[in-house]
Protein backbone atom coordinates (compact mmCIF):
# COMPACT_ATOMS: atom_id res chain seq x y z
CA UNK A 1 0.00 0.00 0.00
CA UNK A 2 0.84 3.51 -0.52
CA UNK A 3 -1.04 5.73 1.13
CA UNK A 4 -1.25 7.60 4.25
CA UNK A 5 -4.04 6.68 6.95
CA UNK A 6 -6.03 9.58 5.68
CA UNK A 7 -6.50 8.53 2.17
CA UNK A 8 -4.55 10.40 0.48
CA UNK A 9 -1.36 9.73 -1.82
CA UNK A 10 1.15 11.57 -4.08
CA UNK A 11 -0.08 10.18 -7.69
CA UNK A 12 2.70 9.88 -10.53
CA UNK A 13 1.62 13.11 -11.96
CA UNK A 14 3.18 14.41 -7.85
CA UNK A 15 -0.09 15.59 -7.09
CA UNK A 16 -1.62 14.48 -4.09
CA UNK A 17 -4.82 12.82 -4.21
CA UNK A 18 -7.46 11.23 -2.35
CA UNK A 19 -9.46 7.94 -2.02
CA UNK A 20 -12.66 7.28 -2.97
CA UNK A 21 -14.52 4.40 -0.86
CA UNK A 22 -13.29 1.01 -2.26
CA UNK A 23 -10.25 2.55 -3.64
CA UNK A 24 -6.43 1.61 -2.43
CA UNK A 25 -3.12 3.08 -3.75
CA UNK A 26 -0.13 0.67 -4.38
CA UNK A 27 3.64 0.96 -5.30
CA UNK A 28 6.22 -1.23 -6.43
CA UNK A 29 5.02 -3.03 -9.71
CA UNK A 30 7.60 -5.18 -11.36
CA UNK A 31 5.13 -5.84 -14.42
CA UNK A 32 7.57 -7.40 -16.35
CA UNK A 33 8.67 -10.40 -13.66
CA UNK A 34 5.35 -10.65 -11.88
CA UNK A 35 2.61 -10.90 -14.67
CA UNK A 36 4.41 -14.55 -15.44
CA UNK A 37 2.91 -15.81 -12.23
CA UNK A 38 2.56 -13.38 -9.06
CA UNK A 39 -0.15 -12.24 -10.47
CA UNK A 40 -1.91 -15.27 -11.36
CA UNK A 41 -1.55 -16.24 -7.81
CA UNK A 42 -2.89 -13.26 -6.62
CA UNK A 43 -6.24 -13.98 -8.65
CA UNK A 44 -6.30 -17.09 -6.78
CA UNK A 45 -5.74 -16.33 -3.36
CA UNK A 46 -6.11 -12.67 -2.78
CA UNK A 47 -9.48 -11.87 -4.09
CA UNK A 48 -10.50 -8.84 -1.61
CA UNK A 49 -7.26 -6.97 -2.18
CA UNK A 50 -7.52 -7.54 -5.94
CA UNK A 51 -9.90 -4.57 -7.58
CA UNK A 52 -7.21 -2.37 -5.17
CA UNK A 53 -4.52 -3.29 -7.33
CA UNK A 54 -6.28 -3.78 -10.42
CA UNK A 55 -8.14 -0.53 -10.09
CA UNK A 56 -4.69 1.09 -8.65
CA UNK A 57 -2.73 0.35 -11.35
CA UNK A 58 -5.65 1.34 -13.85
CA UNK A 59 -5.44 4.52 -12.05
CA UNK A 60 -1.67 4.80 -11.91
CA UNK A 61 -1.80 4.78 -15.83
CA UNK A 62 -4.38 7.49 -16.19
CA UNK A 63 -2.30 9.62 -13.45
CA UNK A 64 1.23 9.31 -15.33
CA UNK A 65 2.51 11.87 -17.36
CA UNK A 66 4.31 8.31 -18.92
CA UNK A 67 1.09 6.82 -19.68
CA UNK A 68 0.54 3.12 -19.42
CA UNK A 69 2.63 1.47 -16.32
CA UNK A 70 5.86 -0.50 -17.23
CA UNK A 71 7.59 -0.46 -14.13
CA UNK A 72 6.19 1.96 -11.35
CA UNK A 73 8.29 2.37 -7.66
CA UNK A 74 7.38 4.38 -5.03
CA UNK A 75 4.75 6.41 -6.56
CA UNK A 76 7.40 7.29 -10.01
CA UNK A 77 7.84 5.04 -13.11
CA UNK A 78 11.15 4.00 -13.34
CA UNK A 79 10.52 2.78 -16.89
CA UNK A 80 12.73 -0.29 -16.61
CA UNK A 81 12.62 -3.24 -18.59
CA UNK A 82 10.45 -3.52 -21.35
CA UNK A 83 7.21 -4.47 -22.84
CA UNK A 84 4.11 -2.69 -21.75
CA UNK A 85 3.11 -5.64 -19.34
CA UNK A 86 1.16 -3.25 -17.60
CA UNK A 87 -1.77 -4.54 -20.43
CA UNK A 88 -1.25 -7.97 -18.93
CA UNK A 89 -2.21 -7.52 -15.69
CA UNK A 90 -5.58 -5.11 -16.73
CA UNK A 91 -6.07 -7.74 -19.45
CA UNK A 92 -6.15 -11.06 -16.78
CA UNK A 93 -7.92 -9.08 -14.10
CA UNK A 94 -10.57 -8.34 -16.83
CA UNK A 95 -11.08 -11.60 -18.53
CA UNK A 96 -11.19 -13.65 -14.49
CA UNK A 97 -13.45 -11.22 -13.77
CA UNK A 98 -11.77 -8.58 -10.89
CA UNK A 99 -14.71 -6.53 -10.25
CA UNK A 100 -14.58 -2.83 -9.21
CA UNK A 101 -12.22 -1.74 -11.79
CA UNK A 102 -12.91 0.64 -14.89
CA UNK A 103 -11.68 -1.53 -17.50
CA UNK A 104 -12.80 1.29 -20.60
CA UNK A 105 -10.76 3.81 -18.68
CA UNK A 106 -7.79 1.48 -18.46
CA UNK A 107 -8.25 -0.07 -21.96
CA UNK A 108 -8.16 4.00 -23.21
CA UNK A 109 -4.64 4.22 -21.65
CA UNK A 110 -3.29 0.75 -23.04
CA UNK A 111 -4.80 1.87 -26.07
CA UNK A 112 -2.33 5.27 -26.91
CA UNK A 113 0.81 3.18 -25.79
CA UNK A 114 -0.31 0.18 -28.18
CA UNK A 115 -1.41 3.05 -31.11
CA UNK A 116 0.44 6.08 -30.45
CA UNK A 117 3.14 5.77 -28.09
CA UNK A 118 7.04 6.17 -29.64
CA UNK A 119 8.70 4.90 -26.71
CA UNK A 120 11.53 2.00 -27.17
CA UNK A 121 11.13 1.71 -30.30
CA UNK A 122 7.60 1.20 -30.74
CA UNK A 123 7.34 3.45 -33.73
CA UNK A 124 9.68 1.20 -35.83
CA UNK A 125 8.20 -1.99 -34.65
CA UNK A 126 4.49 -0.59 -36.04
CA UNK A 127 6.14 0.44 -38.96
CA UNK A 128 8.39 -2.41 -39.98
CA UNK A 129 6.56 -5.04 -37.53
CA UNK A 130 9.94 -6.01 -35.53
CA UNK A 131 12.39 -3.06 -33.91
CA UNK A 132 16.21 -3.32 -36.00
CA UNK A 133 18.96 -4.46 -34.49
CA UNK A 134 21.19 -1.59 -35.72
CA UNK A 135 18.40 1.15 -34.59
CA UNK A 136 17.69 0.34 -30.86
CA UNK A 137 19.32 -1.85 -28.42
CA UNK A 138 17.79 -5.25 -27.18
CA UNK A 139 15.90 -5.08 -30.62
CA UNK A 140 14.68 -8.71 -30.37
CA UNK A 141 13.59 -9.14 -26.91
CA UNK A 142 11.63 -5.81 -27.27
CA UNK A 143 10.14 -7.02 -30.41
CA UNK A 144 8.71 -10.51 -28.52
CA UNK A 145 8.10 -8.37 -25.64
CA UNK A 146 5.50 -6.07 -27.46
CA UNK A 147 4.31 -8.85 -29.58
CA UNK A 148 2.61 -10.20 -26.35
CA UNK A 149 1.60 -7.07 -24.50
CA UNK A 150 -0.50 -6.66 -28.10
CA UNK A 151 -1.90 -9.67 -27.63
CA UNK A 152 -2.63 -9.12 -24.00
CA UNK A 153 -3.99 -5.76 -25.54
CA UNK A 154 -6.34 -7.29 -28.12
CA UNK A 155 -8.01 -9.46 -25.62
CA UNK A 156 -8.58 -6.00 -22.99
CA UNK A 157 -9.81 -4.29 -26.47
CA UNK A 158 -12.08 -7.20 -27.37
CA UNK A 159 -13.50 -7.25 -23.46
CA UNK A 160 -14.76 -3.57 -23.74
CA UNK A 161 -15.46 -3.73 -27.22
CA UNK A 162 -13.27 -2.62 -29.42
CA UNK A 163 -13.64 -4.60 -31.81
CA UNK A 164 -11.30 -3.76 -34.78
CA UNK A 165 -8.81 -2.92 -32.61
CA UNK A 166 -8.56 -6.31 -30.86
CA UNK A 167 -8.75 -7.39 -34.36
CA UNK A 168 -5.46 -5.01 -34.79
CA UNK A 169 -3.74 -5.63 -32.28
CA UNK A 170 -4.08 -9.69 -32.31
CA UNK A 171 -2.56 -9.78 -35.94
CA UNK A 172 0.01 -7.39 -34.51
CA UNK A 173 0.92 -10.26 -31.93
CA UNK A 174 2.47 -12.57 -34.63
CA UNK A 175 5.12 -9.75 -35.15
CA UNK A 176 7.39 -12.35 -33.26
CA UNK A 177 7.47 -14.41 -37.04
CA UNK A 178 9.19 -11.30 -38.56
CA UNK A 179 12.73 -12.41 -36.16
CA UNK A 180 12.43 -15.96 -36.74
CA UNK A 181 15.24 -17.57 -38.99
CA UNK A 182 13.33 -20.69 -40.41
CA UNK A 183 17.24 -22.07 -41.68
CA UNK A 184 18.75 -22.08 -38.21
CA UNK A 185 15.28 -21.82 -35.88
CA UNK A 186 16.40 -19.15 -33.41
CA UNK A 187 15.07 -15.54 -33.00
CA UNK A 188 18.15 -13.34 -33.80
CA UNK A 189 18.29 -9.63 -34.95
CA UNK A 190 17.53 -8.40 -37.99
CA UNK A 191 18.71 -4.73 -39.83
CA UNK A 192 16.66 -2.02 -40.82
CA UNK A 193 17.42 -3.09 -44.86
CA UNK A 194 16.11 -6.55 -43.41
CA UNK A 195 19.23 -8.50 -43.51
CA UNK A 196 20.23 -10.15 -40.54
CA UNK A 197 23.12 -9.34 -38.01
CA UNK A 198 26.41 -11.17 -37.84
CA UNK A 199 27.84 -12.70 -36.02
CA UNK A 200 25.14 -14.80 -34.64
CA UNK A 201 25.69 -17.49 -31.70
CA UNK A 202 23.23 -18.29 -29.86
CA UNK A 203 24.65 -17.99 -26.27
CA UNK A 204 25.66 -14.87 -26.72
CA UNK A 205 23.82 -11.28 -25.62
CA UNK A 206 24.30 -9.90 -29.26
CA UNK A 207 26.11 -9.00 -32.51
CA UNK A 208 28.33 -6.67 -31.28
CA UNK A 209 28.60 -6.63 -26.97
CA UNK A 210 30.06 -3.60 -27.05
CA UNK A 211 27.42 -1.66 -28.64
CA UNK A 212 24.40 -3.61 -28.79
CA UNK A 213 22.54 -6.62 -27.24
CA UNK A 214 19.71 -7.89 -28.95
CA UNK A 215 18.58 -9.44 -25.98
CA UNK A 216 17.16 -8.03 -22.52
CA UNK A 217 18.62 -10.06 -20.05
CA UNK A 218 18.69 -13.13 -22.00
CA UNK A 219 20.38 -14.77 -25.43
CA UNK A 220 19.49 -16.34 -28.16
CA UNK A 221 18.86 -19.45 -26.65
CA UNK A 222 16.40 -18.49 -23.97
CA UNK A 223 14.83 -15.40 -26.40
CA UNK A 224 13.84 -18.50 -29.13
CA UNK A 225 11.24 -19.74 -26.37
CA UNK A 226 9.75 -16.41 -25.43
CA UNK A 227 6.27 -17.21 -27.44
CA UNK A 228 3.55 -17.75 -24.65
CA UNK A 229 0.37 -16.72 -26.74
CA UNK A 230 0.41 -18.38 -30.31
CA UNK A 231 2.25 -21.63 -29.40
CA UNK A 232 0.81 -24.05 -32.21
CA UNK A 233 1.51 -21.25 -35.01
CA UNK A 234 4.98 -21.17 -33.89
CA UNK A 235 5.33 -25.03 -33.75
CA UNK A 236 4.60 -24.98 -37.65
CA UNK A 237 8.02 -22.55 -38.25
CA UNK A 238 9.65 -25.34 -36.62
CA UNK A 239 8.81 -27.65 -38.66
CA UNK A 240 5.67 -29.25 -36.17
CA UNK A 241 5.79 -30.80 -32.56
CA UNK A 242 7.60 -33.32 -32.79
CA UNK A 243 10.55 -30.44 -33.92
CA UNK A 244 9.35 -28.17 -31.55
CA UNK A 245 9.52 -30.91 -28.68
CA UNK A 246 13.28 -31.42 -29.99
CA UNK A 247 13.97 -27.75 -30.10
CA UNK A 248 13.22 -27.85 -26.22
CA UNK A 249 14.92 -30.94 -25.64
CA UNK A 250 17.96 -29.09 -27.37
CA UNK A 251 17.47 -26.26 -24.79
CA UNK A 252 17.76 -28.13 -21.88
CA UNK A 253 20.48 -30.29 -22.94
CA UNK A 254 23.04 -27.86 -24.63
CA UNK A 255 25.97 -27.05 -22.61
CA UNK A 256 25.83 -24.16 -20.00
CA UNK A 257 28.87 -22.71 -21.08
CA UNK A 258 27.76 -18.84 -22.06
CA UNK A 259 29.48 -16.29 -24.29
CA UNK A 260 32.19 -13.89 -22.82
CA UNK A 261 30.45 -11.19 -20.86
CA UNK A 262 27.48 -12.50 -20.10
CA UNK A 263 25.20 -11.49 -17.77
CA UNK A 264 24.86 -12.40 -13.88
CA UNK A 265 20.53 -12.57 -14.29
CA UNK A 266 21.35 -15.48 -16.83
CA UNK A 267 21.60 -17.80 -13.72
CA UNK A 268 20.27 -21.39 -12.30
CA UNK A 269 21.25 -22.69 -15.88
CA UNK A 270 20.18 -26.46 -16.69
CA UNK A 271 21.65 -26.48 -20.49
CA UNK A 272 20.79 -23.39 -21.36
CA UNK A 273 17.14 -22.79 -20.06
CA UNK A 274 18.01 -19.89 -17.18
CA UNK A 275 15.69 -20.62 -14.13
CA UNK A 276 17.11 -17.20 -12.23
CA UNK A 277 15.31 -15.10 -14.32
CA UNK A 278 11.68 -14.86 -15.71
CA UNK A 279 11.71 -15.10 -18.87
CA UNK A 280 12.29 -18.70 -18.78
CA UNK A 281 9.78 -19.72 -16.32
CA UNK A 282 7.21 -20.67 -18.64
CA UNK A 283 9.48 -22.68 -21.16
CA UNK A 284 9.38 -25.87 -18.82
CA UNK A 285 5.75 -25.92 -19.45
CA UNK A 286 5.80 -25.85 -23.20
CA UNK A 287 6.07 -29.59 -23.38
CA UNK A 288 2.52 -29.50 -23.03
CA UNK A 289 1.23 -27.84 -26.23
CA UNK A 290 3.57 -30.46 -28.30
CA UNK A 291 1.60 -33.58 -26.09
CA UNK A 292 4.50 -34.29 -24.60
CA UNK A 293 3.27 -34.00 -20.96
CA UNK A 294 5.66 -36.02 -18.98
CA UNK A 295 8.27 -33.87 -20.58
CA UNK A 296 7.34 -30.96 -18.52
CA UNK A 297 6.42 -33.12 -14.89
CA UNK A 298 10.09 -34.55 -15.07
CA UNK A 299 11.21 -31.07 -15.76
CA UNK A 300 9.19 -28.81 -13.19
CA UNK A 301 9.75 -31.08 -10.33
CA UNK A 302 13.60 -31.56 -10.95
CA UNK A 303 12.89 -27.23 -10.92
CA UNK A 304 11.46 -27.34 -7.77
CA UNK A 305 14.34 -29.26 -6.29
CA UNK A 306 17.52 -27.96 -7.50
CA UNK A 307 16.53 -24.06 -7.89
CA UNK A 308 14.67 -23.50 -4.36
CA UNK A 309 16.84 -24.86 -1.24
CA UNK A 310 16.31 -23.85 2.18
CA UNK A 311 19.33 -21.82 3.07
CA UNK A 312 20.97 -18.94 2.65
CA UNK A 313 21.22 -17.43 -1.00
CA UNK A 314 19.05 -20.63 -1.96
CA UNK A 315 17.16 -19.03 -5.02
CA UNK A 316 19.05 -19.64 -8.13
CA UNK A 317 18.13 -15.97 -9.51
CA UNK A 318 16.63 -12.30 -8.37
CA UNK A 319 13.15 -12.68 -6.37
CA UNK A 320 11.69 -9.83 -8.56
CA UNK A 321 9.17 -8.60 -6.14
CA UNK A 322 8.12 -12.37 -5.49
CA UNK A 323 7.67 -13.95 -9.13
CA UNK A 324 10.42 -16.55 -8.27
CA UNK A 325 8.49 -17.72 -5.32
CA UNK A 326 5.31 -17.57 -7.19
CA UNK A 327 6.70 -20.08 -9.94
CA UNK A 328 7.31 -22.17 -6.82
CA UNK A 329 4.47 -21.96 -5.19
CA UNK A 330 2.00 -22.19 -8.48
CA UNK A 331 4.43 -25.61 -9.62
CA UNK A 332 4.04 -26.76 -6.36
CA UNK A 333 0.46 -26.90 -6.22
CA UNK A 334 0.73 -28.76 -9.86
CA UNK A 335 -0.38 -25.71 -11.68
CA UNK A 336 1.13 -22.97 -13.87
CA UNK A 337 -0.19 -19.75 -15.90
CA UNK A 338 1.99 -19.90 -19.82
CA UNK A 339 -0.02 -17.27 -20.72
CA UNK A 340 -2.26 -15.66 -18.20
CA UNK A 341 -4.84 -13.56 -20.19
CA UNK A 342 -5.88 -17.08 -21.33
CA UNK A 343 -7.54 -17.73 -18.04
CA UNK A 344 -5.88 -21.52 -18.12
CA UNK A 345 -3.62 -23.56 -15.79
CA UNK A 346 -1.39 -26.13 -17.33
CA UNK A 347 -0.78 -28.65 -15.39
CA UNK A 348 2.50 -30.02 -13.89
CA UNK A 349 4.11 -31.84 -11.54
CA UNK A 350 2.77 -31.22 -7.64
CA UNK A 351 5.24 -31.39 -5.06
CA UNK A 352 2.53 -31.33 -1.68
CA UNK A 353 0.88 -34.31 -1.12
CA UNK A 354 -2.23 -31.67 -0.18
CA UNK A 355 -2.77 -28.04 0.01
CA UNK A 356 -6.42 -26.01 0.54
CA UNK A 357 -6.55 -22.55 -0.98
CA UNK A 358 -9.53 -20.05 0.06
CA UNK A 359 -10.54 -18.37 -2.90
CA UNK A 360 -12.04 -15.52 -1.68
CA UNK A 361 -15.14 -16.09 -3.43
CA UNK A 362 -16.78 -18.36 -0.52
CA UNK A 363 -15.35 -21.18 -2.05
CA UNK A 364 -12.40 -23.49 -1.34
CA UNK A 365 -10.09 -25.64 -3.35
CA UNK A 366 -8.57 -28.75 -2.40
CA UNK A 367 -5.66 -29.92 -4.53
CA UNK A 368 -4.50 -34.10 -3.99
CA UNK A 369 -1.22 -35.52 -4.94
CA UNK A 370 -2.50 -39.32 -4.32
CA UNK A 371 0.27 -41.31 -4.11
CA UNK A 372 3.05 -38.62 -4.32
CA UNK A 373 6.33 -38.86 -3.37
CA UNK A 374 10.63 -37.86 -4.46
CA UNK A 375 10.11 -41.05 -7.28
CA UNK A 376 6.69 -40.15 -8.47
CA UNK A 377 6.72 -37.16 -10.29
CA UNK A 378 4.51 -38.44 -12.98
CA UNK A 379 1.14 -37.90 -13.41
CA UNK A 380 -0.64 -40.57 -14.73
CA UNK A 381 -4.53 -38.79 -14.31
CA UNK A 382 -6.60 -36.18 -12.86
CA UNK A 383 -9.83 -36.20 -11.52
CA UNK A 384 -11.75 -33.21 -10.64
CA UNK A 385 -14.67 -34.00 -7.96
CA UNK A 386 -14.32 -37.69 -8.39
CA UNK A 387 -14.61 -37.37 -11.73
CA UNK A 388 -11.90 -38.32 -14.64
CA UNK A 389 -10.67 -35.29 -16.29
CA UNK A 390 -8.08 -35.86 -19.40
CA UNK A 391 -7.35 -32.44 -19.91
CA UNK A 392 -3.40 -31.12 -19.29
CA UNK A 393 -5.16 -27.85 -18.32
CA UNK A 394 -8.07 -26.06 -16.19
CA UNK A 395 -9.68 -23.10 -16.60
CA UNK A 396 -9.73 -20.34 -14.03
CA UNK A 397 -13.56 -20.21 -14.04
CA UNK A 398 -13.37 -23.93 -13.23
CA UNK A 399 -10.86 -23.85 -9.88
CA UNK A 400 -12.85 -20.46 -8.62
CA UNK A 401 -15.97 -23.24 -8.35
CA UNK A 402 -14.11 -24.78 -6.00
CA UNK A 403 -14.07 -28.53 -4.64
CA UNK A 404 -11.16 -31.03 -4.99
CA UNK A 405 -8.54 -31.62 -7.80
CA UNK A 406 -6.59 -34.74 -7.41
CA UNK A 407 -3.44 -35.66 -9.34
CA UNK A 408 -3.18 -39.49 -9.57
CA UNK A 409 1.18 -39.77 -9.14
CA UNK A 410 3.67 -42.60 -10.70
CA UNK A 411 7.07 -43.32 -10.93
CA UNK A 412 6.14 -44.06 -14.71
CA UNK A 413 4.72 -41.60 -17.18
CA UNK A 414 1.75 -41.81 -18.79
CA UNK A 415 2.46 -40.56 -22.44
CA UNK A 416 -1.46 -41.06 -23.05
CA UNK A 417 -2.60 -38.30 -20.69
CA UNK A 418 -2.47 -35.15 -22.49
CA UNK A 419 -1.61 -36.03 -25.72
CA UNK A 420 -4.72 -35.44 -27.38
CA UNK A 421 -4.60 -32.49 -29.36
CA UNK A 422 -8.30 -31.91 -28.41
CA UNK A 423 -6.70 -32.32 -24.41
CA UNK A 424 -3.71 -29.76 -24.60
CA UNK A 425 -4.26 -26.35 -23.99
CA UNK A 426 -5.65 -23.77 -26.23
CA UNK A 427 -3.51 -21.16 -27.27
CA UNK A 428 -4.01 -17.93 -29.41
CA UNK A 429 -8.25 -18.21 -28.61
Amino acid sequence: LFSDVDRRYRGMDNQVHSLKPGEENYSTYSLWDTYRAAHPLSTLTQGPRLPGMIGGLARMGQESPAGAPIWPLQGRETDTMIGYHSAAVLAEACIKGVPGVDYKAAYKVIRKRAFDDDVHGFGLYRQLGYIPADKVDESVSRTLEFAYSDWCASKLAAAVGAHEDARKLRERSRNYRNLFDSYIHFMRGKKADGTWVTPYFPQSLGHDQKRWRDYTETNGWQATFLNQHDLYGYMQMFGGEKAFEAKLDALFNAPSDLDHGSLDDISGLVGQYAHGNEPSHHVAYLYAYAGALPKTQSRVRMLMKAMYRAEPNGLEGNEDCGQMSAWYVLSALGLYTVDPVSGVYVFGSPLVNRARLALGNGWHLSIVAEGNGPDKVYVSGVRLNGKAWSRSWISHDTLMRGGELRFLMSATPNPAFGARLADRPPSFV
